[in-house]
Parts: structure tokens; sequence; C-alpha cells
């Protein structure tokens, strides 16, 4: 037993190693300098949605071992070390990009792109296979962050950003053989926390990718909108716009995992003054050049000009270990700025951005979910969104899981993990036409204080 365990990690090695050489001859630019992201002249006049251009790739996800194309460049040979490999075979898709004609948050011209991924096999459901918008958290204010490079060079590319890991769990999407969409929400300018910019942007590229023939869908696919943390947030934002902006979408449900834009107020306050101080000024960093008319650069001093300039090459995970403890942020203003709301900029950008107080009332099912104990997203905030929606007559279902750890971040990762499953069988419900329960009437088991967490009638892998 031992004897075959080890063979199995060398085989394991020797796959990572002949993959990751045959990936390193293959050149992938970065969206700064790939040409491909930049649109021609008169762009601007194509509806939202409409295609500019596409291409066919390679995903990578997290290693080489997962890429769409491992079959081919391990070959025959590899049935020699790895008698196993063939379970990849059930992940073998179609991987393509499209870029696409959106509206940024005041409704000016600007484009995303849609990595689209469809499995090989055929649809075993009836009718015509669904397609979900999977949110991934972007969360940075640098563009070779974004989904759509991450996924072609995975962890190979030297960077430390949340979206690589955030891709890799759309992979259960694959084996239930759904098509998946991965926006690019934040626009080439990478304007994170940009609320209507991220909604427009995740709703165009679903408009795209049921309107690009390879993919194999129509324009009366049913459409799932996942997400969790910022991509929370574009799914949320999508969630909100999509009556209004895309009613021709066949959205049947939607699920919004700890939302970093349900209340922004919410996000800085918990966040300011901590190891988590990096998350504020990146998105500070994005929310200057999405609202420059919001007087957030002049509202910083010198040192915050220039902290706020330094992290806009960051991705999140880096940018959180290179600025950790750098507050409280009013050392960086020329005025108090712990009373954000209170404050012009707070006032202007956060009523902008956040979700409630809106008056948005999804026409869909929407599961919303947080672990009680997330150390960088507030349950309240989900709370506050759910209320609201509800109270718009919203079937809202509520999903709380519990993970108490002193460890910085690791509840906000596992409520990621615990929730995707119930997330998809959520989803799945939906496209099985299965009806929804609404938790709307029984907010006292949930819109409250953590003690209430126990009398919950429900599991995380309740879903319905």
């Amino acid at each position: 037993m031992k004897r075959s365990i080890k063979a199995w990690a060398l085989t394991f090695a020797f796959i990572i190693g002949l993959t990751g050489s045959a990936y390193a001859q293959v050149s992938v630019l970065p969206p700064d300098q790939d040409p491909w992201y930049t649109p021609p002249a008169g762009y601007e006049s194509l509806p939202n949605g409409g295609f500019i251009r596409d291409r066919q790739i390679n995903a990578m996800y997290l290693a080489p071992l997962y890429s769409t194309d491992v079959l081919t460049w391990l070959g025959t040979e590899a049935q020699k070390f790895a008698p196993y490999i063939t379970i990849l075979q059930n992940l073998k898709i179609n991987a393509y990009q499209v870029l696409y004609k959106s509206v940024d948050s005041h409704n000016q011209p600007t484009t995303g792109v849609a990595t689209i991924l469809v499995p090989q096999g055929p649809w075993q459901g009836n009718g015509t296979r669904p397609l979900i918008s999977y949110g991934v958290e972007e969360d940075s204010p640098h563009i070779r962050c974004a989904p759509s490079y991450q996924a072609r060079t995975g962890l190979l590319n030297g960077q430390l950003a949340a979206s690589q890991f955030a891709i890799a769990l759309a992979l259960p999407a694959l084996a239930y053989g759904y098509a998946l969409v991965v926006p690019d929400y934040e626009g080439p300018q990478s304007q994170w926390i940009a609320g209507p910019q991220a909604g427009h942007s995740t709703l165009d590229a679903i408009r795209a990718t049921l309107a690009y023939a390879p993919a194999g869908l129509n324009a009366g696919t049913q459409v799932g909108i996942m997400g969790y943390s910022g991509g929370g947030s574009s799914s949320g934002w999508a969630t909100a716009l999509a009556a209004s902006y895309a009613p021709e979408l066949n959205i049947v449900g939607a699920t919004i995992g700890a939302g970093s834009n349900n209340d922004v107020a919410q996000m800085y306050t918990n966040n300011d003054g901590k190891i988590t101080d990096g998350l504020i000024v990146m998105a500070i960093n994005g929310l200057a050049r999405a609202f420059p008319e919001s007087g957030i650069n002049d509202y910083m001093n010198v040192f915050g000009k220039a902290l706020v300039a330094s992290a806009s090459t960051s991705c999140t995970i880096d940018g959180v270990i290179k600025y950790a403890f750098a507050g409280p942020l009013e050392n960086y203003t020329i005025a108090p700025w712990v009373t954000v709301p209170q404050s012009a900029p707070g006032k202007y950008i956060f009523g902008i951005n956040s979700l409630v107080n809106q008056g948005y009332s999804p026409n869909f099912p929407v599961l919303i979910y947080n672990d009680s104990f997330d150390e960088l997203v507030p349950p309240k905030a989900s709370n506050d969104l759910a209320k609201q929606w509800c109270a718009a007559g919203a079937n809202v279902q509520i999903m709380r899981t519990a993970t108490p750890t002193p460890f910085v971040a690791l509840v906000h990762v596992a409520g990621a993990i615990e929730g995707v499953l119930p997330a998809y069988n959520f989803l799945t419900n939906r496209f099985n036409g299965a009806a929804s329960r609404n938790d709307c009437s029984n907010q006292s088991a949930w819109s409250t204080d953590l003690s209430l967490f126990l009398k919950l009638p429900y599991h995380p892998f309740d879903t319905q």
C-alpha cells in the first residue's frame, strides 16, 4: 500500500513537471500587453453584450494537471505513468474568450472579456444545456489579476490572485455538465468595487455567451448566476439589475456568497486598521478610477495618494500581505475618514456601490449565504440585503455556516469552500424547475445575532 502511494506521488510529480515544462513553452501575453484586449474604433455603437472578437484558449485553472489540453500534452505515454489519468476526460472542455461591449457605472461604453467553458460531452439533461455565470474574486486594481488571464496561466504566472483559486471551485459545474461563463466584470480599468459596472458587465457577458455559436446555447437557455466575495458582489449587482438592464435573459436563480458590495460601508469599518487593510487600499484605487468625480483623490493627503498609487499593480493576496496593518486609513486623509458614511466621498461612493438601499427587487429566487464568523465580509450586510429584498417581495433563501477560527481570512475562505456545492445544488434545483424555499417569513432565525445560529432549522446542504 505504501509502495503504491509512493508510486502515485512520483507519478503525480512527473505529470506536473511534464505539463509545467510543456506550458513553459507557451507564451501568454498579459492583458496590458495583449492587443486582443483593445477594441477597434467604433465598437461603442454595438449593443450591450455585442460581439467584438473571440479566440479559443487553453484554460489552466490552478495547475497544468487540470489544463483543458492536459491529455493532448501527455499523449499516450500518460497511461504508462497514471492509469487513472482518464478521469480527466470527464473534465475535457472547449474553452473560448469573447471580447464584448458593455457600459460602466456611468453608462459609458467599455469592454469586458467572457471566458466561456463548455463540456465537450453531450448534455444529458432535458432541453438546452444550462449556463452558469460564475463571478470570481477578481478583487484587484490590476488587469493582470483578471480572470481571463488567470484562467490561462494559473499558478504559473507568479502572481497571488484570489481568482486563481475561485476558478478552481468552478470545476464542479463542468462535472455537472453545465456551461460556464466567467466575466472580467471590473472592465479594462480594473474598477474594483464599482457595483453598477460589475453588474452590467456580468449581464453582458451572459448575453455575449448565449449569442456565441461555438458555445451551443441560445436566447432561451436557462441561466444561473453565482459568485462569492468579490464575485458575490458582481453577481449580486447582476441579480439586482437583471430585471431592468437585461429583462430578456432567462435567469432562473442566483446565489450570492458573502458579497462585499452588499454594504460597502460595513466592509470598510470591518477591515479598517486590521491585517486586511490592503483590501481597502486596493478598493480605493479601483473606486478612484471608477468615480473620479467623488473627490476620493482630493480627500487623500500626500501619504495617502502615494499609498493608493503603490497598490495599483497588486493582486488580492499579495496586496493584503503588503499592506497589512497599513491603517487606520484616517492617517492618510486630509480629514477624518473613520466616519466614512458621513464624509462627502463616503456618502457618494458607498451610496452608489452598496446594494442595500438601492430599491431593487430580484424577480427570480436568490440564495444569500455567509459564514456567521466571517472576519472579512460581515454577515450583517448579507442580513440587511436579504431583509430589504424580502420586504420588496423577493424569494430569498438563507444559508449560514459556522467556522470559528482565530486566523485571518480562514473563515472567509472556508465559507467559499463550504458554500460552493450548496450553491450548485440551489441552481440545479432551479434548472430542474423545483420550487424554492422562501425564508423571508423566518427572519428571526437569521437576521439577528449569532446566538440564534443553532436555532436555524436547516444546515448548509439543505438548500432547495
